[in-house]
């Protein structure tokens, strides 16, 4: 994989979904040919950058666990409510009619949390939301109102 991105969190989804080798995009020429050698090999690779951040991470006692569980993408309040009532089952126009605003706004924060994200779907955004601990479930709900 060639890429932009230098979050931990997306070198271990990326490594996770199966790819062999995680270069960012800055690399230099001849560690990018190493790298190729090394996945012809069927070896894996990820730049010397990013094993470096990792080795000092595991050395400060840094669990793996943590970074994965904090991506660094912010929901607004609005798109929180969205969230969680997408989570509901409530269509489109149900959501705008709750939160007194408009079926096309309530589209707007769905696409907005997609391209934070990077997913693909709404289904895969719940996935997201669900995986990373963003929203209540109606079981937490029931029991923060006491209902």
């Amino acid at each position: 994989m060639f890429t932009m991105e230098d979050q931990e969190h997306y070198l271990i989804d990326a490594f996770k979904s199966g790819i062999k080798s995680y270069l960012t995009k800055s690399v230099a020429r001849d560690e990018l040919i190493f790298a190729i050698g090394q996945v012809n090999q069927g070896k894996y690779y990820m730049c010397t950058q990013l094993a470096s951040r990792l080795t000092l991470l595991f050395l400060k006692g840094t669990e793996m666990a943590s970074l994965i569980v904090e991506p660094n993408i912010e929901f607004s309040g609005r798109e929180m409510e969205v969230l969680q009532l997408i989570a509901d089952g409530c269509t489109n126009q149900e959501i705008a009619d709750q939160l007194f605003t408009s079926k096309r706004t309530v589209e707007g924060h769905r696409q907005s949390m997609i391209n934070k994200t990077g997913v693909r779907n709404t289904p895969a955004l719940v996935k997201y939301a669900m995986r990373y601990n963003l929203m209540k479930t109606r079981e937490d709900a029931t029991r923060s109102t006491g209902t």
